[in-house]
């Protein structure tokens, strides 16, 4: 069952107004963008708060809790031993985890999301996306590493302009999320494309396959308690009470757990 409705429509209306909440960010200066941007990717936590599997969408039990949270820690750890190692294994993922996704998009417009939200930024905005990396693994990135993204943004890019040519289902959101890499500064960028290219619409295929209610009862608790650690973590680094290179570390590892598990059916 595939209902569009009343959510649909809502979700369609908050995507706008994001869009445009993020172009005010970009010329409001960098700081802001980056806020807005991070606002953005704790916006988008709910999609992977509940237990889909089989068709069916229930609460995490506590066992599946703590296997999460142990993977998670163990994904953190890499990010400290090896930061290197740790972003690309991230991205490794995230592109499969964005090209698969139920979001009922075509399967090409799923992949030029997944190579646009991983390389498109380092393809149009390249000196500002390594500054963001060397940020986030606390060493110069290597030119290669670098270009290697890059190559991922040019897949992205041929994939959007097919499925914008062809009409492909959810065309629309892989040329907003081109657009987005080439005139955002990079981590509001990804985060735009996060929340209104995967996460809402795999939010919206829940709440039509299985109901408002039904989802609630399945997210609420978990959503809450990621928010919640999103800001305490956010609050720690920016008062200098945790280093902001764990601080990363933490959010990366605590949200990659999710990537391996979400649907493992399909």
């Amino acid at each position: 069952m595939n209902k569009r409705g009343p959510w649909h429509n809502a979700g369609a209306l908050f995507s706008w107004v994001v869009v445009a909440l993020a172009v005010i960010a970009q010329f409001a200066g960098e700081d802001f963008a980056i806020c807005l941007g991070l606002v953005l990717f704790v916006l988008g936590l709910s999609h992977g708060a509940g237990d889909e599997q089989e068709d069916t969408l229930a609460s995490f039990t506590l066992v599946h809790a703590a296997a999460y949270v142990v993977i998670g820690a163990a994904v953190a750890g890499l990010f400290l031993i090896e930061p290197l190692g740790g972003l690309a294994l991230f991205f490794a993922l995230s592109a499969w985890h964005f090209s698969r996704s139920d979001c009922r998009f075509d399967q090409t417009t799923r992949i030029a999301i997944a190579g646009l939200a991983v390389g498109g930024s380092a393809l149009f905005r390249a000196n500002e996306t390594a500054e963001v990396l060397s940020f986030v693994t606390g060493e110069d990135l290597p030119v290669n590493f670098l270009r290697f993204l890059a190559l991922a943004g040019i897949g992205g890019t041929g994939f959007a302009l097919y499925a914008f040519i062809k009409g492909r289902r959810g065309f629309g959101h892989a040329v907003v999320a081109g657009l987005s890499t080439a005139f955002l500064q990079p981590v509001l960028a990804v985060g735009l494309i996060f929340l209104i290219a995967h996460a809402m619409p795999v939010q919206e295929r829940q709440i039509a396959a299985y109901g408002m209610h039904r989802v609630l009862r399945a997210v609420a608790l978990p959503t809450a308690i990621a928010t919640l650690g999103a800001v305490a973590l956010a609050i720690a680094a920016f008062l200098g009470d945790l280093p902001t290179q764990i601080a990363v570390a933490l959010a990366f590892g605590m949200a990659t757990p999710h990537m391996l598990t979400e649907r493992l059916e399909r």
